[in-house]
């Protein structure tokens, strides 16, 4: 269900980050080149699974937590073969 002109996602080299903001562990996954309405889609499933909070800013998906392996099984399982942790 991609949209015509949009990036496949095993086209996508996406990275996910676990970073700190405060005392708070945030989860940032970046490089995805879909359309921002995928991306909306993406988050919205994300964040659904994982049960907690999350926002797209500036293109980026940020989730609440830590969730980094978490978050690679999911993109790899949904087609995504190229994301990556970074430590």
């Amino acid at each position: 269900t991609f949209q015509s002109g949009s990036t496949l996602p095993a086209d996508q080299s996406v990275q996910i980050k676990v970073s700190k903001r405060g005392n708070k562990s945030i989860t940032l996954v970046r490089g995805l080149t879909s359309s921002m309405e995928d991306r909306k889609k993406l988050l919205k499933e994300l964040k659904s699974k994982l049960g907690g909070g999350g926002a797209m800013i500036d293109g980026v998906l940020e989730l609440q937590g830590a969730h980094g392996e978490k978050i690679v099984e999911m993109l790899k399982e949904k087609g995504y073969s190229s994301a990556k942790l970074l430590k």
